[in-house]
């Protein structure tokens, strides 16, 4: 017999057959235990995927996790030898089988045998068919390229006994037949879209790793720049300092990383072909391409074969969708390769973008087509596109692809073109550039006055009345808006066939301004029907937003819940999940949850907001960034509250934003300060806050600006100040329905005349504000009290004020306040008789508390000298002489027996924590 497999002697390296050791701070990755165990039994589990992404380490640690026996063959390229690789899979089985194999080796040894095929038949021969099941993993597979081995593989898969699994950990897809075993449901897969990390397992990496706090939403943005990609989160936690610099460094993934670019270098290295490298340059401009497309971006007709080669070497090019016939780079390799495109001279990037445009717009691909013909800088296929696709931009939403393409036309272009000059000016209004509108708008109609007849230019005319009405909607005159919007809406629409939806819209909204909220609502309801007729989706779901917005208004936060849900399914039957108008349906989403204090929830539709306007910029996150510092500061996150506010003030210092927007973050802003007892920093809001007139406030935001300016008074102590401001605002929104403030209002004027000692005014507003909270829900504007909240509720149950729903919203508003955690290093609270009480009443209190009890004056001092207060500013708060705070300090002292002040402070925090549930 010819013996072509004799290694002769053999000496094994241990570490080869041996399961690589784990890494420090490994991430346990349950999810993958079905593919491993438990699913119906295959043959074949591949794992393939680019470098870098745990393939080898989630493997050896889901094994070891659920102990499974597994024999481990770690490869190289020398064991493309088929004899040192036959000897090295049978030192392995033997290891992992105790001793099944040793003849087989034994004769390989000594004789050897024919083929890989002869001895893998020897080698099955001695497994006995009842043994426990068993894995064998061959490692780094993608470094074999012996067809024997090949061959021998699919041998080894024909015959596999049921108690073994082949497990193939590679960079591509193995030649081994796994089409067939894929068809025939034998092989189960794990690629890189199933091993990158998801944010939970990116948050829990990097809080291993990181000494400092980051965001879910800074997680989330390091997530989708690097599509979980494990080696660069590895990357950026290893080269970030403070939580600042891992933004900064997630900020810059986008232009490029140098150790990253490193890394592709490695990687690639010189193992391209100067067709291939071609390739890679060529078709790096595209965000997805098939062999179709290659061929004409690259101008070469072997484009399949071309990307097929590419796709054997396991470069980060994963398929778009299930069908493997569409492919994209990974963001961080397509940063790569254009970074090399701008650094050759040889290729004419223009022609390439002119060519990919072209093709876009044969397939009917007018955003792709748009973005090359912008990258081109070519005005005449920018033209053509918008010719073409232009209104269809706009009523999908897409204002900043409009602004890209319009920004590259000439202005007289433009103005000679009503269609183009609507879109320019809309996409201006779009982005608070209002004086801009009518800069446009003037340069159209002196060329329509000198080319038109005056039939057009009235048609004309009514449709630039339409946007005139939005920007003045936005400047807050209603009266105009609503004349130019009815004007507007008595013209037929030549030019964009949306013109007078957008003024039904305008005529709707300022129906709502002004407080006329039954009549708005019904004018939205008029416009979601006819913008669905003309199948303006952008206009279909401002409607459903703004209803929503409205029977928020209303109090009723169940019923906006449900029109969201109408827009949540409208957006998904017409595939409009990546419209930037869909920010604003999970803006006022967040709101609610934060409003019924489902705070996941809240920070779960803010963050999806967020990754909707990544592409606008960031200037556009003021109401998300509003949103999450809110749920940061009710979980007690003061670090993470302080940065979202911090972003905040930026963004309102370095942009014009509409009220509604200020004024939502306004308060959040003073809610911040007021916790951490930033009285400066209220005081000097006050100097620079939106002018208020309470008789105005006819709509959420105005009202929402007065309340500011009321709770910055209270905080600073100035309570007949903002009494008059809390009172008309209340009447103003009880005369118009705006039952939400109403409520809002309530809990003001009650904590207002608590801190007034004015105890039954403030029981009777905190009762009514329960009784509005019946059909509100509200529970975040409530909570938002802090401890104090306890008080009042607790002072009404005691006087059995409340009963039925209302006593069990009070009871369910006590939990959950006990559990809030204040920023403020010293528990603040107000105490009342009723609180008093309730202390001394609970069996763990010190009986000398019951035996000598302190006047209410006593309790508030304690309370103020746990808060860290000097006797002289206990006296200024408390409005009486030095000398009377130090008589109580000193009966307070008699009667508990202490001596120094820092006993005082551990007696009161022992006491105030019992009421607060702390």
């Amino acid at each position: 017999m010819t013996t072509t497999l004799n290694p002769g002697r053999l000496t094994f390296i241990s570490a080869k057959n041996t399961r690589p050791p784990a890494p420090p701070a490994l991430l346990p990755r349950e999810k993958f235990n079905d593919q491993l165990h438990g699913l119906e039994p295959v043959s074949l589990l591949l794992v393939h995927a680019p470098a870098g992404y745990g393939k080898t380490t989630t493997i050896a640690e889901r094994l070891a996790a659920m102990e499974a026996r597994s024999a481990w063959y770690r490869l190289e390229t020398s064991d493309n030898d088929p004899a040192r690789f036959a000897g090295y899979l049978a030192n392995a089985l033997r290891q992992a089988s105790g001793g099944a194999g040793d003849s087989t080796l034994s004769t390989l040894r000594d004789t050897g045998f024919a083929d890989l095929e002869t001895f893998l038949t020897e080698l099955l021969a001695e497994f006995p068919p009842d043994d426990d099941p068993l894995y064998l993993v061959l490692d780094d597979y993608h470094l074999i390229d012996n067809q024997e081995i090949h061959s021998g593989i699919r041998f080894l898969l024909r015959h596999l006994p049921a108690q073994l699994t082949l497990v193939l950990i590679s960079r591509t897809l193995p030649p081994v037949g796994v089409a067939q075993l894929r068809m025939q449901g034998r092989m189960a897969e794990m690629t890189s879209r199933e091993l990158a990390f998801e944010a939970d397992e990116a948050q829990r990496y990097l809080e291993k790793r990181l000494p400092f706090e980051v965001s879910r939403e800074n997680i989330e943005r390091a997530v989708r720049r690097v599509e979980g990609w494990i080696s660069a989160l590895q990357l950026l936690s290893a080269s970030a300092a403070t939580s600042v610099e891992f933004s900064d460094f997630v900020d810059q993934l986008e232009h490029g990383n140098q150790h990253v670019f490193d890394y592709f270098d490695e990687l690639v290295g010189q193992n391209l072909s100067a067709q291939q490298r071609t390739f890679l340059l060529r078709t790096s401009i595209l965000d997805r391409f098939n062999a179709g497309m290659v061929m004409r971006v690259m101008d070469d007709t072997d484009g399949q074969a071309l990307l097929s080669s590419l796709l054997s070497m396991g470069l980060f090019i994963t398929p778009v969708d299930n069908s493997a016939l569409w492919f994209r780079y990974h963001p961080l390799f397509s940063v790569y390769l254009r970074h090399l495109l701008t650094c050759t001279t040889q290729e004419n990037q223009r022609e390439l973008h002119q060519r990919a445009a072209d093709a876009w717009l044969e397939l009917n691909h007018a955003e792709d087509a748009a973005k090359h013909a912008i990258a081109a800088d070519d005005p005449d296929r920018i033209t053509e596109v918008l010719s073409i696709h232009g209104r269809k931009f706009f009523t999908e939403g897409q204002f900043t692809l409009l602004q890209r393409c319009l920004d590259t036309l000439p202005q007289e272009v433009i103005a000679r073109d009503p269609t183009l000059t609507l879109l320019r000016a809309w996409v201006a209004q779009g982005q608070y550039k209002f004086d801009e509108v009518e800069n446009w708008l003037s340069a159209a109609e002196a060329q329509v006055q000198a080319s038109m007849s005056a039939d057009t230019q009235r048609a004309v005319h009514g449709e630039f009345s339409a946007i005139r009405a939005q920007v003045a909607m936005n400047y807050g005159d209603g009266d105009r808006a609503l004349a130019l919007a009815r004007e507007a809406i008595e013209q037929e629409a030549r030019y964009l066939p949306t013109s007078r939806v957008a003024a039904a819209s305008v005529i709707g909204e300022a129906l709502f301004v002004k407080g006329e909220l039954d009549e708005a609502l019904a004018r939205m309801q008029d416009t979601e029907h006819l913008a669905r007729a003309h199948q303006a989706h952008q206009n279909v779901l401002w409607a459903l937003c703004q209803q929503s917005e409205i029977s928020v208004a209303m109090g009723l936060l169940q019923r906006a819940y449900n029109v969201q849900e109408r827009a949540f399914q409208y957006a998904e039957e017409n595939q409009l999940n990546h419209l930037p108008i869909l920010e604003f349906l999970f803006r006022i989403r967040s709101q609610i949850m934060w409003e019924w204090h489902h705070l996941e929830s809240a920070e779960r539709c803010a963050l999806q907001g967020i990754e909707i306007l990544e592409a606008q910029g960031e200037r556009w996150y003021v109401q998300s960034y509003t949103s999450l510092a809110k749920v940061a500061q009710a979980r007690g996150r003061q670090s993470l509250c302080a940065d979202y506010i911090a972003k905040i003030q930026k963004m309102l210092a370095s942009g014009d934003y509409h009220l509604d927007w200020v004024a939502n973050a306004h308060a959040t802003m003073l809610s911040y300060w007021d916790a951490v007892r930033d009285h400066d920093a209220i005081q000097r809001w006050l100097t620079i806050a939106p002018p208020c007139n309470p008789a105005m406030a006819t709509n959420h935001f105005h009202q929402c600006n007065g309340r500011n300016r009321a709770r910055a008074l209270m905080s600073l102590g100035q309570y007949q100040a903002a009494q008059p401001l809390l009172e008309e605002l209340t009447s103003v929104a009880r005369e118009f329905g705006l039952k939400t403030d109403l409520n809002r209002n309530h809990i003001g004027l009650a904590y207002l005349y608590w801190q007034m000692d004015e105890r039954s005014q403030a029981l009777e507003h905190m009762k009514t504000a329960l009784q509005l909270a019946s059909t509100t829900g509200a529970v975040g504007s409530f909570l938002r009290l802090g401890k104090v909240l306890i008080v009042l509720l607790k002072a009404l149950i005691n006087e059995d004020a409340i009963a039925g729903m209302e006593l069990q919203r009070t009871e369910r508003l006590i939990q959950l306040a006990q559990q809030q955690r204040d920023f403020s290093r010293a528990i603040r609270i107000s105490l009342d008789e009723a609180i008093i009480q309730d202390i001394i009443d609970r069996p763990d209190v010190p009986e000398l508390i019951r035996t000598s009890p302190l006047t209410r004056r006593e309790w508030q001092i304690l309370s103020l000298i746990h808060a860290g207060l000097s006797n002289d500013q206990i006296a200024e708060h408390l409005k009486v002489a030095s000398t009377t705070v130090k008589t109580h300090i000193r009966s307070l002292y008699q009667k508990q027996n202490i001596s120094h002040r820092s006993e005082a402070i551990e007696l009161a925090k022992d006491l105030l924590s019992k009421i607060q549930g702390e």
